[in-house]
């Protein structure tokens, strides 16, 4: 009988015990998994940071956290995670009371793009171990990597471009009694622009600025509409980068820049424009700006691009960017060309790759951009 009623006691206690885990188990668990960074450089190393606190008596015999991460976060120590469409990484610890645990994980950003954890979970037990109880917690943890920059030695040809349509014709109109600012020596800078007092300090070349009379900006259109009929999208990434590139080094040179694209934002299924003149001081932006286009999404078509923005323009130097060289792409390029002032044609395209016949009027205004690799 003693027996019985012992055994009456300890199922009604493992019954006991089992629901109020099951009710209070959760109960002042906070969990957090952020990015040591909000915005990072393509190629750079950062840190996926856990963060899991019980604020109360009641221990947990484990905890068990779980989160997807987008494949592009490399992680480098693979210890628990598993592969498929994303990285599922899984965590265990214990939990006493009252207690804390911090973890980091190094990771290295290897595709532009702007990333969000899916879903954030957590997985425990009672302390006898009879059932496992999980419950999602909502995660507000994003990256934004800024697409991948191009070595600046293969976009000299294009700077030297932009430089006699621009920088030189500006030179003509510059306004000697306006000083500007201060920046790095060019080869072609004169010598009686050198600022000797900023070069001793500085420690190399430095040339005084002068405000210019006719500030020419130079307008960027890229095309990310597909190439081929695989819909390959490797050179509209190329291009992606092309341009965030060139307008950081036009940015150096003092030359504003404005960007336009038909690829929408991956947030607000916009287009993505800024008509706002760029500098060093908000070239990041336009590299968040890029970072955000999401090529799974329809692109509005190019020559309603150039119709609703290029048309509009008189005194720019209109640079395009567009692997595509077929269907609606040529006609709407000869039409702006009749309408500007100046442009100029770049296509990224495959060193490998045959080169298309190209318009014989365009001729005068195309730049083939090779890199290495194929589809």
């Amino acid at each position: 009988m003693t027996i019985v009623v012992f055994l009456i006691i300890v199922g009604l206690m493992v019954v006991a015990e089992f629901i109020y885990y099951r009710r209070h188990a959760f109960d002042d668990i906070d969990l957090d998994v952020q990015f040591s960074r909000p915005i990072a450089n393509h190629g750079e190393i950062i840190e996926v940071i856990e963060v899991s606190q019980n604020n109360k008596r009641l221990p947990l015999p484990f905890l068990l956290l779980k989160f997807e991460s987008p494949m592009v976060l490399e992680f480098q120590d693979m210890t628990n995670t598993s592969v498929s469409d994303y990285l599922y990484r899984e965590d265990m610890l214990t939990m006493k009371p009252y207690s804390k645990h911090t973890r980091t994980i190094k990771a290295r950003c290897s595709h532009r793009g702007y990333y969000a954890f899916a879903r954030v979970n957590i997985t425990t037990a009672d302390l006898l171990l009879m059932a496992k109880l999980t419950k999602e917690f909502p995660s507000n943890a994003s990256i934004t990597i800024l697409p991948e920059l191009v070595d600046p030695s293969s976009i000299k040809t294009l700077l030297s471009v932009t430089f006699s349509e621009v920088v030189q014709r500006r030179t003509l109109l510059t306004d000697p009694f306006t000083f500007a600012g201060i920046r790095d020596y060019q080869p072609w800078d004169p010598m009686k622009s050198i600022n000797w007092t900023a070069t001793a300090k500085a420690g190399d070349f430095m040339v005084n600025t002068n405000a210019s009379t006719s500030m020419k900006q130079v307008s960027i259109y890229v095309n990310l509409e597909y190439y081929n009929m695989k819909k390959s999208d490797s050179l509209l990434e190329k291009s992606i980068s092309l341009a965030y590139s060139y307008i950081l080094e036009l940015s150096k040179l003092g030359i504003p820049t404005a960007l336009y694209t038909n690829g929408m934002d991956i947030l607000n299924d916009t287009p993505v424009i800024s008509r706002t003149n760029c500098d060093l001081s908000n070239v990041s932006q336009r590299g968040i700006e890029l970072a955000r286009i999401d090529l799974e999404k329809e692109v509005l078509p190019f020559p309603q691009l150039l119709e609703e923005n290029a048309m509009k323009l008189k005194d720019e130097f209109i640079v395009v960017i567009s692997p595509k060289y077929d269907g609606s792409f040529i006609p709407a390029l000869l039409r702006l060309k009749s309408h500007a002032s100046s442009m100029l044609w770049v296509m990224p395209a495959y060193k490998a790759s045959p080169k298309p016949a190209i318009d014989s009027a365009l001729q005068q205004n195309y730049f083939r951009w090779e890199v290495l690799g194929h589809d």
